[in-house]
């Protein structure tokens, strides 16, 4: 699509529908998982997948980090019409990929057991959680490959074809849900595996896609033809180290926050699982529109557009609005509905209400977040980022969940609070940088 030109509301829902449709797929597919486990295997199961998922995505964000660092300078140098800088840029992108993605899996797999300790993770979920985390670790490759790939996609102008590659993928992992944890019986063991051979479909699908339309992407995707830039690949570095330092920052944080409750019993810790299966929902819907905002915001900097910059932004924050309202009522109407379609355990289902609420306290601040943040990754400002992510992991997410649920004495229900309120000291010193303008006086990474 051509980013520079035309209605900025139009062009923003049109290439951002793909990514929500995407995302919903992937939501879907991630949440169908966690209801044929916790169908199938009950509170513990669903306690091992929340615990496990939480150590896996710790590497998941640092592998995207890198991508949403090559996703930023390939935009860029979109707008700027340099050709042979993307193609450095997708080359660079390769090579870390891979380095990163497998000495990360192989950290994971020898500190699989320490790593569940410092997580308090029940023992009734203990062995089935280690499963999870290895599993998915051997297969992290084809997680940093299937980011990478959708990355190139959305820094180039194409959200359509990730579309069709995440839908094949979800398709795939759905069915080997249902087959190995339902028909096989391999509980936990199994959801893994159909997690990683869905994400292996996409990336031999993507690369297919790829060398077959060389011509039209301007480069050929072929071990030959890629090679890795000193200069791109230390502007990679320099972009994807602290914005992954920044979200894994957060995520230890959250690793706290799991820990004190995973020590109020299984329940407790099942409850929290399904809750942030259900507060993935409106986010994935909202990042959607931050993934388009990010392509177009760094297409039209290198462009010098800062017109349609501003524009673009106000019109990702009122689309993410309208998002946030619709579920807000439905999650504060209809708790127990929502968690019926996990778990139909009358203990879990009676803590429904009070996680719904706190989860919704934190909706108003997601929604200035999706665009806002979307600016600051389009121009690489990572000292930024770094900064407010860890005043929210450290400031916020911890010691507001240590003083709601501890020394206020709240217990759960304040360190579910707490870690919702905390998403302001994102969501505001961001807001905040986009309204005061100091975003228009930032040099450009590419041209």
């Amino acid at each position: 699509m051509n980013l520079l030109e035309g209605n900025i509301a139009g062009t923003l829902l049109r290439f951002s529908a793909p990514f929500m449709l995407s995302t919903l797929l992937q939501t879907l597919y991630t949440t169908i998982d966690t209801i044929v486990v916790g169908q199938n295997l009950g509170s513990a199961g669903l306690s091992a997948v929340s615990n496990a998922s939480q150590l896996i995505q710790i590497s998941y964000f640092i592998v995207i980090g890198f991508s949403t660092a090559g996703q930023v300078l390939i935009a860029q140098a979109e707008g700027a019409k340099e050709k042979k800088t993307v193609v450095d840029v997708i080359g660079s992108m390769f090579y870390l990929t891979l380095i990163v993605s497998m000495v990360l899996g192989l950290a994971f797999i020898v500190f699989c057991s320490p790593l569940r300790h410092i997580l308090r993770t029940p023992e009734e979920a203990w062995t089935q959680a280690g499963y999870y985390v290895i599993i998915c670790s051997a297969g992290l490759v084809f997680t940093g490959l299937y980011n990478m790939y959708s990355a190139i996609f959305r820094g180039m102008g194409d959200s359509t074809h990730p579309l069709l590659f995440v839908a094949i993928a979800s398709v795939v992992n759905i069915v080997l849900d249902i087959l190995f944890v339902a028909g096989f019986h391999w509980n936990v063991a199994g959801a893994a595996l159909a997690t990683v051979i869905g994400q292996m479909v996409s990336v031999a699908i993507s690369h297919i896609y790829l060398l077959r339309n060389a011509e039209s992407f301007g480069f050929r995707f072929e071990l030959r033809s890629l090679h890795l830039s000193h200069e791109m690949g230390m502007k990679i570095i320099r972009i994807g180290i602290p914005g992954a330092v920044t979200v894994c920052a957060v995520q230890i944080s959250f690793v706290f926050v799991a820990r004190l409750i995973n020590q109020q019993g299984v329940t407790m810790s099942a409850a929290f699982g399904v809750t942030q299966k259900l507060r993935n929902i409106p986010q994935i819907l909202t990042q959607a529109f931050g993934m388009g905002a990010t392509s177009m915001i760094g297409q039209n900097l290198g462009a010098h557009r800062h017109d349609r910059v501003s524009s673009i932004v106000r019109w990702a924050i009122l689309y993410c609005a309208m998002i946030n309202v619709i579920f807000a009522v439905l999650f504060l109407t209809a708790p127990i509905l929502c968690f019926r379609m996990f778990t139909q355990e009358r203990e879990i289902l009676e803590l429904a209400g009070m996680c719904m609420l706190c989860m919704a306290a934190e909706l108003p601040g997601k929604t200035l977040m999706p665009g806002c943040s979307s600016l600051i990754s389009a121009q690489g400002f990572v000292e930024f980022s770094l900064v407010t992510g860890f005043v929210d992991a450290f400031a916020g997410r911890i010691f507001m969940t240590w003083l709601f649920g501890i020394r206020l004495g709240m217990g759960a229900f304040g360190f579910l609070l707490g870690y919702s309120l905390a998403t302001y000291l994102t969501a505001l010193p961001q807001f905040f940088y986009y309204i005061s303008g100091l975003w228009k006086k930032r040099r450009n990474l590419i041209g």
